[in-house]
């Protein structure tokens, strides 16, 4: 017969035979609620960016394909008003906060902010067709 004592499953690291493992997490209905309320607002920027690409270009499929299979998770008909709004409040402190950390790092001479004068891929494509 196995040693069940305390000793032994703390040496084996193994829980008792038939013990649920501890610590297993569980979602949060309320965290999963803002979520899909974020994800819903991800989706209008995603349907009001859509226009904006070249129809059949390889970006136009794929937010077209992630719009279509995220409508699936995140349908509008689920959105809730309160959750909405909770989320978009969230949305507009993290682009505040954001923004204001990349002044405070052009400020203090850091890091290559949204401005910076560096060329991109693009750019260099041009560049060297020059």
């Amino acid at each position: 017969m196995p040693d069940l004592s305390p000793a032994s499953t703390a040496l084996t690291g193994q829980p008792p035979m038939g013990a649920a493992p501890v610590g297993v997490p569980s979602g949060s209905p309320g965290k999963s609620a803002n979520a899909l309320a974020r994800v819903r607002e991800a989706l209008k920027i995603l349907n009001s960016e859509l226009p904006n690409l070249e129809p059949g270009s390889d970006p136009y499929k794929a937010v077209y394909e992630a719009i279509g299979k995220l409508s699936k998770v995140a349908p509008p008909s689920a959105e809730v008003p309160g959750v909405q709004k909770t989320a978009l409040r969230g949305l507009g402190q993290e682009a505040q906060q954001s923004s204001m950390m990349q002044a405070l790092m052009r400020s203090m001479g850091g890091g290559a902010g949204a401005g910076s004068a560096s060329p991109g891929p693009t750019d260099m494509g041009a560049a060297a067709a020059a």
